[in-house]
């Protein structure tokens, strides 16, 4: 049971500091007109895929010292 809580918050965790590293980048200057919405569904996306492979990476890291 704490295993899959001890996942699921490095997730958001992880979703989080994926959307303040994004924030970072200066997206309004390719951003056409009228496609905010887009916009905002890339930025979700590509938060939650960033966030995830950082979590993957942590969780393994983690997995594979205590094997040590």
């Amino acid at each position: 049971m704490t295993y899959y809580a001890v996942n699921l918050i490095v997730y958001i965790i992880s979703i989080f500091l994926a959307m303040i590293a994004l924030n970072c980048f200066h997206f309004d200057r390719f951003l056409r007109k009228g496609k905010q919405k887009e916009f905002y569904l890339f930025y979700i996306m590509a938060s939650c895929v960033f966030g995830y492979l950082f979590a993957q990476f942590i969780l393994s890291f983690g997995t594979f010292s205590s094997h040590l």
